[in-house]
């Protein structure tokens, strides 16, 4: 049934896309298709050129032309060009030309029809901006003389001439510039987008200053292509402005541009972007100031922004350059590839600009500010997805941080288990990942076994410490509260069990037996968590491989035989089966030597060392330990300094039995030396009153040899191993 329902699930996500693609496939044809027949009609768009046959009359000469054509003129200069209108004109119908950056007047039969100069129009510039002028005709100018005069102010192009009913001679123009048009809107769009995200990122990314400069920059460029295009007259209501706000963006997109890429290249190169952004604001306000007045227009000052402009091309392609060297490139490589794109796109746009009059303004740079776009929210979403897994990185160290200081604090209340807990968590992980293919664990169920292994004993805060380190055999009441840390661990930890699935599971049922004989609840079989089972097997073994203040070790024989006869009443007989198989394999091994806690590389640890030879000393019974809390103390520094690796040096020190204590002048002597050589971090503790333990942090070799050599020279009176 399962296997079905999969191939059911993958037919319907074929079908699905298969649809998909026909839709699109449909919209292609839909858009492109030329067989219209059975359609329903959408009437006559067309537009009559009349571009053959002009009569170009310049510097007393004369000439015929074809439309449109590019004149190298003087400023200044008059260019007239003649023709005869159609003979099958009707009322309604429309003549447009266009005035590329020049005055331009219409005469039919030598009345001014239409205008379109400096003179004509308040507060009007001498460099006019480029304008579509529409002149209406009639049923009376058919076959009428035609004449435009041009005054030429730059370079001058005489463009084409359509005639055809009302304004469908717009209608090819707006069908041209709809594309660039379209693509310049979502540019905005998407710009006040960006804006508005940033100021929600501001707080939570850092990339939000990156996206607010894209976002500013892509508005800016927008307005640009708008003020450029070809429909402005369309789009607004006083086209004429744009002569202000076409000037002001594009000197704007370089500053832009360069917060931009400041911010991507997380400010390596800020001084440099910071000296092109000074000289292009300086530039955009001498400009401003020479335009109002009167001293130079804009038009003409306008390549020296081009220059800041392509300076902050330069700029930005050497930074790029210097981070590819340095490969930080890869902190923003797909925004890399994006600001390659737009670098490139921008210098086609300033070409086109100054080797072809009949370039589209726009095309290139949108095309270079999407691909910048596209590829800047690419990077954006990598940084988050990367800054998220460092965060949950940072956040999963810091738990396993927790966690494994709990363990070692409760450790060290558990007399000289030397790091039980830690060890149970590795032995669960191996077992878990044993266990992997059969049950179907990934590494984070794999980790997070390993984390409730480490936190299984918890509750052994709660339990005193005469009944939790009591050498003997607990009594009936004893034990009962013994018992009870598994609860207490559980209640404790009841609200992480959401971060850290299974962890109360594991905590409150490890001591729980296959056979039901368990404790708390007196689980049996499979009604006992698999976590707990787990665990059950991998706090048993370390058990078995520490030694105990009441036992050593067992041997490895001594324990793979514990397991096979405990299978099916104490252990899950499943389960107990991969363990074994483990051990035989070697992938199960004890983290202790000879029952003493060691490091991954089977070193013994100092703390692991000191309390095995307390356990000896308590077990033959020859010393007794007057203050055991204060040793569990010190292996519990000893643990915590060995964790960071930091260096240390142990002494157990005896008085000999047959000098001392009797001769109180040599045994303060000993005290005094021994003082001599400590400092505030060091630690000192009386086990007895024949026995201490020293422990010196941070020490020398140096300082080391002189303390065992004023210790040899006290040899009459005491011994000492150095641990």
């Amino acid at each position: 049934m399962q296997k079905t329902g999969l191939v059911i699930e993958k037919l319907i996500k074929w079908f699905v896309y298969g649809m998909l693609f026909l839709t699109i496939f449909t919209v292609v044809i839909a858009l492109f298709s030329n067989e219209t027949k059975g359609e329903a009609g959408i009437g006559s768009f067309d537009s009559q050129s009349m571009n053959e046959n002009w009569l170009l009359e310049r510097n007393g000469e004369s000439s015929f032309i074809s439309l449109p054509q590019s004149v190298n003129t003087d400023k200044g200069e008059v260019l007239i060009i003649n023709n005869t209108l159609p003979s099958d004109l009707s009322d309604g119908c429309s003549l447009l030309t266009r005035a590329s950056m020049a005055d331009l007047y219409i005469y039919i039969n030598g009345e001014l029809r239409e205008q379109y100069a400096t003179e004509s129009i308040d507060n009007m510039s001498y460099y006019i901006p480029s304008a579509y002028i529409v002149t209406e005709l009639s049923e009376e100018d058919s076959g009428a003389e035609i004449m435009i005069k041009i005054r030429a102010k730059a370079h001058t192009v005489l463009n084409e001439v359509q005639i055809s009913k009302g304004n469908n001679v717009w209608f090819r123009i707006i069908q041209n510039s709809l594309p660039v048009n379209a693509v310049v809107l979502v540019v905005i769009l998407l710009g006040i987008i960006l804006v508005i995200v940033s100021g929600v990122m501001q707080r939570i990314s850092e990339n939000a200053r990156m996206t607010f400069f894209l976002g500013i920059f892509m508005i800016d460029l927008g307005i640009w292509v708008l003020s450029e295009s070809n429909l402005r007259q369309l789009v607004f209501a006083k086209p004429s402005l744009s002569q202000y706000f076409a000037y002001w963006s594009v000197e704007l997109m370089g500053a832009f541009a360069c917060m931009y890429f400041d911010e991507v290249q997380h400010k390596k190169h800020h001084k440099s972007y910071v000296i092109v952004e000074l000289l292009i604001s300086i530039q955009l306000l001498i400009n401003v100031a020479l335009h109002f007045t009167g001293i130079a227009e804009f038009y003409k000052t306008l390549m020296i922004s081009h220059i800041w402009l392509g300076i902050g091309v330069l700029t930005a392609t050497i930074n790029i350059v210097n981070d590819i060297r340095s490969k930080s490139i890869t902190q923003y490589l797909v925004t890399a590839l994006g600001m390659a794109g737009f670098l490139v796109m921008a210098v086609f746009e300033l070409v086109g600009f100054y080797i072809t009059r009949f370039h589209v303004f726009g095309i290139f740079a949108c095309s270079g500010l999407v691909i910048l776009a596209v590829a800047t929210v690419v990077q954006v979403l990598i940084d988050q997805m990367r800054e998220a897994k460092e965060r949950h990185n940072k956040q999963t160290q810091m738990i396993v941080n927790t966690i494994e200081t709990v363990a070692m604090a409760i450790d060290a209340k558990d007399e000289y288990t030397g790091g039980h807990s830690e060890r149970v968590g590795q032995y669960a992980a191996i077992l878990a990942r044993g266990m992997a293919a059969d049950y179907d664990f990934s590494e984070e169920d794999i980790l997070r076994i390993h984390y409730i292994g480490i936190l299984h004993d918890i509750g052994k805060i709660g339990v005193a410490d005469t009944v939790l380190n009591k050498p003997g055999r607990l009594t009936e009441s004893e034990f009962s509260l013994m018992k009870k840390h598994v609860e207490i661990g559980s209640e404790m930890l009841e609200g992480m069990n959401e971060s850290i699935s299974g962890l109360v599971d594991g905590i409150r049922y490890h001591h729980e037996r296959f056979d039901g004989k368990g404790y708390p609840e007196g689980l049996s079989d499979t009604e006992i968590p698999l976590v707990a089972r787990i665990l059950c097997l991998a706090d048993c073994y370390d058990a078995m491989t520490s030694n105990r203040i009441y036992r050593k070790r067992l041997t490895d024989e001594e324990v793979r035989a514990e397991f096979i006869r405990c299978s099916g009443t104490q252990f899950d007989p499943a389960l107990t089966e991969i363990f074994i198989r483990l051990l035989d394999s070697g992938e199960m091994h004890p983290y202790t030597v000879e029952g003493m806690a060691t490091v991954e590389n089977g070193t013994v640890l100092k703390s692991g060392v000191l309390e095995s030879r307390i356990q000896e000393m308590t077990r033959s019974q020859d010393t007794v330990v007057n203050h055991p809390e204060h040793v569990r103390m010190l292996c519990f520094i000893m643990k915590l300094k060995e964790k960071k690796k930091e260096h240390m040096d142990v002494f157990i020190v005896s008085l000999r039995d047959d000098e001392m204590p009797s001769d109180v002048e040599n045994c303060s002597a000993v005290e005094n030396m021994i003082k001599s050589h400590m400092r505030m971090k060091d630690v000192s503790i009386e086990c007895n009153d024949s026995m201490k333990i020293i422990a010196l942090f941070e020490k020398t070799d140096e300082e080391i040899e002189c303390f065992e050599k004023d210790l040899n020279a006290q040899s009459a009176y005491v011994s000492f191993e150095h641990i």
